[in-house]
């Protein structure tokens, strides 16, 4: 499937804009937590968190000088318990204050939690991230609320955020996380008090249109394509959002999901490759399935294809999902590698394991503001997931995903065929045997792609076929473009845009 780059026509170029990506993608540091604890349990990850896992520079830590090439684009999300002690105190749950123990040299000489907040903060910033966000426990700290009304506490804690600069509140679990009007109250008083923050939502679908963000929460690795997609799925009834309020759907670290069906990711892949530093395998991201921490290129991609197509407003009435459903499945052969014990508390998950066999049934297509794709199986009667959008802004995309069968990730190359309408601007990710866009632009001229990872557009006018609207691209072409500016290591699928001149 590689092309020559050698008869491709380079031109003096970059499509991609320079401005920041608008969408709140992140990276978050729950599994780089446990990455650099070797031991699987929660309490571990959270005493790890801090200055040392942040700022150090040998392995497993320094954390902040990840994704260098993406920082710009992407916010930086401290995770559970950047505001709890090295020794776990339940009471601190909630307290957004920077641990002085984790945090010295952000604490060191503040006159106030807000000023040791923004000394992180422009740290931070100073090393290229978008911003800092933090995991937020949903309940008030048993030991800072005292006297204080939940409105009272709240209040204070925004006011805070917002004089620290702080980006991002990713409120997760806690005594109230399946509480409605306590997820409206928090989004209500931010919007009051801190109108620069965004507050991310989850555990409580209802809360889709009553605030920023929405996420579609954790998922195996082996499983997480079809699993995060049945979660999509699941938000077809959402209606949209109300006013005021972004009603983003974050789907976590599927970068070409989110990328193509204009949702936010909350990235949780890091660049340590392979296992633990103790030499235990990191069963988190298994190198014996997708091996997602060798894909890091796919992050870029993403993070800059949202700079031309921005992450916009789940309407459950705007996305059709495919009445036809693919099954993934995944035979164990040493559970002790294969399975982690957080599987065990989601009933989403055991209920799709018998004996050995993993299982998981998802939608084959799903697409916001525009008609399913059409897709041809390929000869072994094999066929990918697709997702595909038609962003506000007029831009288009489509991804092919992979598929898990027995104890193989694969992703078919099939003939695919969708309808890009007058789009000019167009993002595609995944493998094809072909890709024909069916177009409403019958005047185009010329013909540009580029690697989304990349900064140098090609002229392939004469290696695709443009005939009465009708634009068909050989999938040879997307990969050896679509692949050309990751290094050796990197096993990342493609991802290129597509420019339309006339």
């Amino acid at each position: 499937y590689d092309m020559n780059m050698n008869y491709l026509k380079k031109l003096n170029m970059d499509l991609i804009p320079s401005v920041p990506n608008p969408s709140p993608d992140y990276y978050c540091t729950w599994q780089t937590q446990l990455y650099a604890t070797c031991d699987g349990k929660p309490e571990g990850q959270r005493a790890i968190i801090g200055e040392k896992g942040m700022f150090a520079k040998e392995k497993p830590y320094g954390w902040a000088y990840f994704y260098e090439e993406a920082r710009k684009d992407l916010l930086f999300i401290m995770d559970d318990s950047w505001d709890v002690p090295l020794q776990d105190d339940p009471t601190y749950y909630g307290s957004l204050l920077l641990n002085e123990e984790k945090f010295p040299e952000a604490c060191k000489n503040a006159a106030s939690p807000a000023e040791a907040l923004k000394n992180l903060t422009d740290r931070m910033k100073a090393l290229g991230w978008k911003g800092l966000g933090g995991w937020v426990c949903a309940q008030e700290s048993e030991r800072f609320c005292r006297d204080r009304t939940p409105e009272e506490y709240w209040k204070d804690m925004l006011m805070a955020a917002q004089e620290a600069g702080f980006a991002y509140w990713k409120v997760d679990w806690g005594k109230k996380d399946t509480d409605l009007a306590f997820r409206r109250m928090l989004t209500d008083l931010g919007r009051k008090y801190a109108p620069d923050l965004i507050i991310e939502h989850a555990k409580c679908p209802a809360a889709v249109p009553y605030g920023d963000a929405y996420r579609t929460y954790d998922v195996p690795a082996i499983m997480s394509i079809p699993m995060t997609l049945q979660k999509i799925k699941e938000f077809a009834d959402t209606p949209a959002p109300t006013e005021g309020n972004m009603g983003l759907l974050n789907c976590e670290d599927e970068a070409y999901t989110a990328a193509a069906g204009g949702f936010s990711m909350g990235i949780m892949r890091h660049p340590y490759h392979g296992a633990f530093t103790n030499g235990v395998p990191d069963v988190s991201f298994p190198q014996f399935h997708r091996d997602l921490k060798s894909k890091m290129a796919e992050v870029l991609r993403a993070a800059r294809w949202h700079r031309m197509a921005p992450a916009f407003a789940m309407d459950g009435s705007r996305m059709t999902v495919d009445s036809q459903d693919l099954t993934d499945t995944w035979r164990f052969e040493n559970r002790d590698i294969e399975l982690e014990d957080w599987w065990f508390r989601k009933p989403f998950i055991i209920g799709c394991i018998e004996g050995e066999l993993l299982t998981k049934t998802a939608p084959a297509r799903i697409a916001r503001n525009c008609a399913l794709a059409d897709v041809t199986p390929d000869e072994s009667g094999n066929v990918p997931y697709i997702v595909s959008a038609r962003n506000p802004n007029g831009a288009f995309s489509i991804a092919t995903l992979g598929r898990t069968a027995d104890r193989t990730y694969f992703l078919p190359r099939c003939k695919v065929t969708a309808e890009s309408g007058n789009a000019e601007t167009i993002g595609i990710f995944g493998c094809y045997e072909s890709l024909t866009l069916k177009t409403s632009l019958s005047t185009v001229t010329r013909i540009l792609m580029q690697d989304l990872a990349g900064n140098t557009a090609y002229d392939v006018t004469e290696q695709v076929s443009f005939e009465k609207g009708v634009l068909t691209i050989p999938g040879a072409l997307i990969e050896t473009i679509g692949t050309s500016a990751q290094n050796g290591n990197d096993t990342s699928e493609p991802g290129v845009v597509l420019k339309l001149e006339f």
